[in-house]
């Protein structure tokens, strides 16, 4: 039976903790992921993220690991943001959102090549060379995140800062299949490991632009 039940992280939201005679007592031999799986007063880490609602019912959100702790101090919930960006901003195809604890969002995204073809056509750029365009692509794409940000009245924690600019998620010389499941849900940790020079990079660019007073939004 459940004894007890608690939320680790914020007020009325978290990772579900339980404690009781129905969990399990360890990994046998694999003391590091029993050490992983409780904490250090004997509870449980489920890994769901979850909600008490006014009533006193506990709502589950989503797995622990498709959350995401960005500055502003609560839970946010990078597939249903990813979902959002990618059907509602033309220039992207393909997106993944993730952030350090406590820090702003930023995104890889892969470009819808006919939108871009018709940005080009719109803004009068010459449509061979879109290579050379690459830092106002880079900017339009920003500004068409933001603008989708205040239409779906997001949460500024919610708001895309940078963003770095992919062909594809995972390029020629990637096994895809690392970075998606075969029901393309994306693989947060082999992403982040895939781009972690490009975050970097974003955090490096955000860093200079914030001490000059400027906007991000240059090439990826």
């Amino acid at each position: 039976s459940l004894e007890a039940a608690r939320l680790e992280a914020l007020p009325g939201v978290g990772e579900l903790y339980i404690r009781g005679a129905s969990t399990f007592e360890g990994y046998h031999g694999k003391e590091h992921l029993t050490a992983q799986a409780y904490d250090e007063g004997g509870w449980l880490k489920t890994g769901y993220v979850c909600s008490w609602a006014p009533s006193g019912e506990l709502h589950i959100l989503g797995k622990r690991n498709d959350f995401l702790h960005p500055a502003g101090g609560r839970l946010v919930s990078a597939q249903r943001l990813e979902a959002i960006y990618a059907h509602r901003c033309p220039l992207v195809h393909q997106i993944w959102v993730t952030c350090e604890p406590r820090g702003p969002l930023v995104a890889v995204a892969a470009l819808d090549a006919e939108a871009v073809f018709r940005w080009l056509q719109a803004e009068g750029l010459d449509l061979r060379s879109s290579d050379e365009h690459a830092p106002r692509i880079t900017a339009a794409l920003l500004q068409q995140l933001r603008e989708v940000a205040a239409a779906c009245r997001l949460e500024p924690c919610e708001e895309v800062s940078d963003v770095h600019v992919v062909k594809s998620l995972g390029q020629s010389d990637d096994d895809y299949r690392q970075l998606a499941t075969p029901t393309f849900v994306l693989r947060r940790g082999h992403l982040r490991r895939r781009y972690d020079s490009e975050l970097r990079a974003l955090e490096i660019r955000r860093a200079a632009t914030t001490s000059s007073g400027g906007a991000p939004g240059g090439a990826g």
